[in-house]
């Protein structure tokens, strides 16, 4: 049993509960369609294009989708996963350990050692 299987038995968590709620805490706003719409007037702007987002004063908004089920099971199962991913599963255990009154958890406690990528290497050089 893995790392973040052994947490979810000992919070009591079920895995289609943090499937929900990942859906619910990334889903779009009206404010991320707002920044949508901001960084795309900036790249048709002339005068903006050579400024970055953060100069400019943009956002970045929510990606609009949350955790699947298959990166659930794959995270239960101790496979590798992105870091875009674990990120959400991190906000969704969070959110509800917080609505539960439990204190936060931090990436390292819920999936262990994080292994760097196969090719990492063969970018960097």
């Amino acid at each position: 049993m893995g790392t973040f299987q052994q947490f979810l038995n000992d919070q009591k968590i079920e895995p289609r509960t943090l499937v929900r709620l990942s859906a619910q805490l990334e889903s779009h706003s009206d404010e991320d369609r707002l920044l949508e719409h901001k960084r795309w007037a900036k790249r048709q702007d002339k005068d903006t294009q050579g400024k970055s987002y953060s100069e400019l004063g943009i956002g970045k908004p929510k990606s609009g989708r949350g955790v699947s089920e298959r990166q659930l099971h794959a995270a239960i199962s101790d496979q590798s996963l992105p870091p875009r991913v674990r990120g959400k599963i991190v906000r969704a255990v969070n959110a509800l350990l917080t609505k539960k009154g439990a204190p936060t958890v931090v990436p390292a406690s819920l999936f262990g050692d994080i292994k760097p990528r196969q090719n990492a290497s063969a970018k960097a050089s």
